[in-house]
């Protein structure tokens, strides 16, 4: 008995097989075909061969997609359980927020902002300063968050 994890392995070969099988009816098609004359010994031929394989061929195709897109869902998925482990043993994870931002903006290049801002939020290079460092960065507040309103922290 196989087991659940072995089947999907398989799909990307038996897919393959099931293309070849395809090509091979088309093959016996076009060599029916070739071995007669007449159109109307040829059409049996040309449906049951040629039209079967088209359609194996068609199948064998889907199957590829189908193992492709589960394939790529699966390691998906183990990406973000790692992330989620990392984040629950303690890791603060990509851009986020740190745990004490009294006094902290989040720096830009040219203007700082309230850590939660929407404009940093999910960065992941976000250094956090204090109004002085703002202050000797020369750096503008940011018109989106408004943050000298939202800390009553004057730096000019």
């Amino acid at each position: 008995m196989t087991q659940p994890g072995q089947l999907g392995k398989l799909g990307n070969k038996v897919a393959l097989a099931i293309i070849f099988v395809g090509f091979v009816g088309i093959l016996v098609a076009w060599n029916g075909t070739a071995g007669t004359i007449t159109p109307a010994a040829q059409f049996p031929y040309v449906v049951s061969g040629g039209l079967g394989g088209l359609g194996l061929i068609i199948v064998g195709a889907a199957l590829l997609l189908t193992q492709s897109a589960r394939q790529d869902r699966q390691r998906l998925e183990g990406v973000l359980l790692q992330l989620l482990d990392a984040q629950q043993a303690g890791g603060t994870g990509i851009g986020s927020v740190p745990s004490d931002v009294d006094g902290l903006f989040a720096a830009g290049t040219a203007s700082y902002h309230v850590p939660g801002c929407r404009l940093v939020d999910g960065r992941e290079e976000v250094s956090y300063v204090t109004a002085a460092e703002a202050a000797a960065r020369d750096l503008k507040p940011c018109r989106v968050c408004q943050p000298e309103l939202a800390s009553n922290v004057t730096l000019r």
